[in-house]
This record gives structure tokens, C-alpha cells and sequence, in this order.
């Protein structure tokens, strides 16, 4: 089931058609389900891990745009004198460098999913050091990687990317408050749901020029024409395209791909299960199409 292309009428309409043993979300969130009423007996999968590579990929395109938003180091004048025939190549003091980029940089991540473990580890390669928040810290040393419990220390960086699902106890998790007290000049990526965050309270705080922005989610989507976050200078917007890449509908299938050789394998774990949904009438399903199959 692809969520996003159809109508909340007719989801509902789909999902009591029948008594299904098994529905697969290419959807990474199930912010759109009522888990409270879901079936237990009817298996409720996700998809887990396609969306890893493109939206760390697009979180570090907004990352790496923002910190060279003064001009990309290929776009600089060379302004150093020519060197006298026996001196350095490189005349002492002579760099162009303005400090940009990642290395030694902060970066918050919220969320240690498949997006958030991906992107912790993208961001930590290039020299970031990295902050993971996440509901339940382990005891693992990574290197530049810590976890925290405490909001505040993801706040307290110089990038902030969002990605965390969308559940009750993380709606408007970054408030007002909590942003207000984000470190000046924060620049927040968000490519998870509009609704963790405080929309109003960031637009003005980015029109203080106290944070900077880069959303790929909005609410509503698309947003009116005269939203303020339309014109906004430290604001950039996209449509809801982080997830995508070229190999976005093969992804989409490799993870289904791997449910389904999980569920015809009664010792093995289901990935992408969404708890507390059950695999029992989804193996006999599965199986039995496997054998239909061989007929």
C-alpha cells in the first residue's frame, strides 16, 4: 500500500475489503494506521530500509549546501600573489579556506532507525562530530558518535536533522520552548513528519535570523502561496522528494523481497514488523502461494 496516493476514505475502504493476513507499507512511518485497532493477527510490515541512502544523501546536500552558502569553493577568486620563482608554491597565509564544511562540525541527529543510523554514520566519516537522540541509549562506543536522552544536546549543534517517526510521543517534540533555546544559528533539516516540530515557532525563529531551516516536509503540503516560509531567506524548501533516488523503486522492492523470505522461513524474524502485529496467518499465506507456485 502506497499511503500517500490515497485518500484516508479510501485506505479505510481497502483495508476492511478483506481479512487480510499480511499489508506491506512502502512507507517508512505509520503515523496514517491506527495501530490501537489493527488486527493483531494480520501482519503489519513497513518499509524499513530504502529510504536510508537518499535521505542521507539529501540531508548531506542540505548540510553541505548550508555550510558553503557563501559561495561554493570552486566559485572563489584566487586572490594570492604569484610567488617569487624560489618561494613556497603556496605563500604563507595565502589559503582561501573560510572554515566551511564538516570536519569538527556538530551535528544532531533525532532518530537511530535505518535513517538515523545511516545518517550518524554518513555525517561521522566526514569528521562531523555527532549526537544521536534516541528513547533508549546503548552502551556501544562509536567513534564521533554519541547518544543522548536529553533534547537539549541535539539543540546544542550547528545542523539538526530530523528523523523521527511521527507517534504520540513525539508530536511537537521540538516545541517552542525546546527551539527556543536551540544554539544561535542552528540550521535544522527536517525529512521525517512537519508535525514533530513547532511550525510557527520555527518561522519565527528563522525570521529572527536565529535558525535556518531546510524542510523537506511542511504543514499543509503544499504550503499557500503567501506562507512566510515561502519567503524567507534562511528557510529552503523542497516537495516531500528526500526519499527519492534512482534506484528508489528497486529499493522499494528489495525490502518487500526480504519480508517475504522471512516469512517463508518459520525460525527467522520479520523485518520491517510493526509491533504488535503477528506473522503466523501471513507464513501460511506466503507459504501456500510458494507452493501454489511450484504446482
Amino acid at each position: 500500500m502506497a499511503p500517500h496516493e490515497l485518500s484516508a476514505a479510501r485506505r479505510n475502504t481497502i483495508l476492511t475489503a478483506a481479512n487480510w493476513s499480511w499489508v506491506h507499507l512502502t512507507s517508512a512511518g505509520t503515523d496514517f494506521i491506527d495501530l490501537d485497532a489493527w488486527p493483531t493477527t494480520t501482519l503489519l510490515t513497513r518499509s524499513w530500509r530504502c529510504y536510508a541512502a537518499p535521505l542521507a544523501e539529501y540531508s548531506l546536500h542540505a548540510v553541505l549546501s548550508h555550510e558553503w552558502r557563501g559561495g561554493a569553493p570552486w566559485g572563489e577568486r584566487d586572490t594570492r600573489a604569484t610567488p617569487a620563482p624560489d618561494a613556497p608554491p603556496v605563500p604563507a597565509g595565502g589559503s582561501t579556506g573560510g572554515g566551511a564544511g564538516l570536519w569538527g562540525a556538530r551535528v544532531g541527529v533525532a532518530g537511530w532507525g535505518a535513517v538515523g543510523r545511516r545518517l550518524a554514520h554518513t555525517f561521522a566519516a566526514l569528521g562531523a562530530d555527532v549526537t544521536v537522540l534516541r528513547r533508549r541509549p546503548d552502551d556501544v562506543t562509536r567513534e564521533r558518535i554519541a547518544q543522548t536522552t536529553d533534547l537539549d544536546r541535539v539543540l546544542d549543534v550547528d545542523h539538526l536533522i530530523v528523523a523521527l517517526p511521527l507517534t504520540g510521543d513525539t508530536v511537537r517534540l521540538f516545541d517552542r520552548p525546546a527551539l527556543s533555546r536551540a544554539r544561535p544559528g542552528l540550521h535544522l533539516v527536517n525529512i521525517s513528519r512537519a508535525d514533530i516540530l513547532d511550525q510557527d515557532a520555527l518561522t519565527e525563529l528563522c525570521a529572527a535570523e536565529r535558525m535556518f531551516a531546510t524542510l523537506d516536509v511542511t504543514d499543509p503540503e503544499p504550503l499557500p502561496e503567501d506562507h512566510p516560509l515561502r519567503h524567507l531567506p534562511t528557510v529552503r524548501l523542497s516537495p516531500h522528494v528526500a526519499w527519492r533516488s534512482r534506484g528508489s523503486d528497486s529499493a522499494f522492492i528489495d525490502d518487500f523481497a526480504a519480508i517475504w523470505q522471512a516469512l517463508r522461513d518459520p525460525g527467522s524474524t520479520v523485518p520491517g514488523a510493526v509491533a504488535p502485529t503477528e506473522a503466523i496467518r501471513a507464513r501460511a499465506a506466503v507459504s501456500g502461494a510458494s507452493t501454489r507456485g511450484k504446482a
